[in-house]
């Protein structure tokens, strides 16, 4: 009668150990049976680097390995992209990345790799969608409002931006040739500056994450104009989107994703997929990325390579045509 719970207590021991020996072997041929290096090329300070890391907890808990995030910021992110790209295709080095990946080979001369020829597309993870903002001061009230002002003044209308050429400078670039009009881009090298003359009105618009803009938004120190997602932000459903007010062309966002070298195994690329996209699903992952501002987006290798397909030529045109390069 004593012996039972001496008897319970291993195989106890035994069935956890070995249900996580069968979540670590649930990859083709026991993959991953070791640690995932996910290398993201940018710093600490940005926000790919909080994303990175809860995708990183939740695979790790998925596969059963330790997903190691390294940071390799440089060169608009060609360095860590480099890294990977050069890696041995055997699915222990991964890249996380943002949509920069597209735009930076269009910015640089003598990028070491092409973009779809050098990395295998797992899957989209995230989307941090902008707003186009006018400083209160500056009295635009709507899209419309902009456009007008900006077509009677022959020095046109100053805007502002978080990066040159991120996917926000590049969104307005993408915006003013759309509807013909002046807009004149005032860079900053740290956007929180930029943020403070927007409220100030010594710049008359801004383009920034939601997260950022909502609290300016709700104590009226800036009104928004449009939105770059395909529906309108739940927490402003008055804001239209670019498309809705009358410029379906611009809808470039900010987004997030996984990808691995190109010769990357087929069977791990579909594995690692299938996993991300349950991984999205999480409750603890979807409340974290809500608190960063961002929202998960689904869509294996196939969505994101159309994906890079089709937007990699739009960056390109746009950075040519606005004559964009980096320092």
């Amino acid at each position: 009668m004593h012996l039972l719970p001496w008897i319970v207590r291993p195989l106890c021991g035994l069935l956890v150990l070995s249900a996580t020996a069968a979540l670590a072997e649930s990859g083709p041929g026991g993959y991953p049976s070791r640690p995932v290096r996910m290398v993201v090329p940018a710093a600490s300070g940005s926000l790919t680097d909080p994303i990175a890391r809860v995708v990183a907890e939740e695979m790790k808990r998925r596969t059963g390995q330790p997903w190691i995030v390294e940071n390799r910021p440089g060169a608009g992110g060609i360095i860590g992209s480099e890294a990977v790209a050069r890696s041995a295709p055997d699915g222990y080095t991964l890249l996380f990345t943002a949509n920069n990946l597209l735009i930076s080979p269009a910015m640089y001369k003598n990028v070491p790799y092409k973009v779809r020829e050098a990395f295998a597309p797992i899957g989209m993870v995230a989307r941090a969608d902008n707003l186009l903002v006018a400083s209160a001061a500056a009295g635009y009230l709507k899209l419309a409002d902009l456009v007008a002002a900006a077509k009677k003044r022959p020095t046109g209308v100053d805007y502002t931006s978080p990066l040159i050429g991120s996917a926000a400078h590049l969104t307005v670039e993408l915006f003013k040739r759309v509807a013909d009009i002046p807009l004149n881009h005032v860079p900053y090298k740290d956007s929180s500056q930029g943020t403070s003359d927007t409220l100030a009105g010594r710049v008359a618009v801004n383009i920034m994450g939601k997260a950022t803009a909502i609290p300016y938004i709700n104590t009226k120190q800036l009104v928004p104009l449009a939105f770059t997602g395909s529906a309108r932000a739940p927490e402003l459903p008055n804001v239209p989107t670019f498309a809705e007010a009358g410029y379906p062309q611009v809808h470039l966002g900010l987004w997030f994703a996984l990808l691995g070298p190109a010769k990357m195994p087929a069977d791990q690329v579909a594995y690692l997929s299938g996993e991300l996209a349950a991984a999205l699903k999480a409750p603890e992952l979807i409340k974290r990325f809500a608190d960063l501002g961002v929202d998960p987006l689904g869509g294996g290798s196939k969505v994101l390579a159309e994906t890079m397909e089709r937007e990699e030529p739009i960056y390109r045109k746009v950075v040519m045509e606005a004559g964009i390069h980096a320092d």
